[in-house]
């Protein structure tokens, strides 16, 4: 990708973060994936460590306001990917730890 304004050319990257969205030169989405994986996982860190010392609602009020919306944010566009299997194995553990 280059980033460019008239004729001249500012910089050259193989991704772009817009809008919250990493979009890497082949279309792939493994970055903006890798990223998601690193934020769920800290997620599902911390629903693990509170989880025993608080009530059922605790747990579930941080998943729906940091994990899913997490999730949620873009899906139309990454959720086909060959990567997004990754997240929604951490999100299926997220959601075990919450209801066990």
């Amino acid at each position: 990708m280059q980033i460019s304004f008239g004729n001249r050319i500012f910089a050259t990257a193989q991704s772009l973060k817009s809008l919250g969205l990493t979009i890497d030169t082949s279309w792939t989405w493994k970055h903006h994936i890798g990223e998601l994986t690193s934020r769920l996982n800290k997620a599902c860190y911390a629903i693990r460590s509170i989880k025993p010392f608080m009530s059922l609602d605790v747990p579930r009020s941080i998943y729906f306001s940091y994990a899913h919306s997490v999730i949620s944010y873009g899906i139309i566009f990454w959720g086909n990917s060959s990567h997004s299997e990754e997240i929604f194995k951490i999100q299926k553990r997220i959601i075990r730890i919450i209801m066990n």
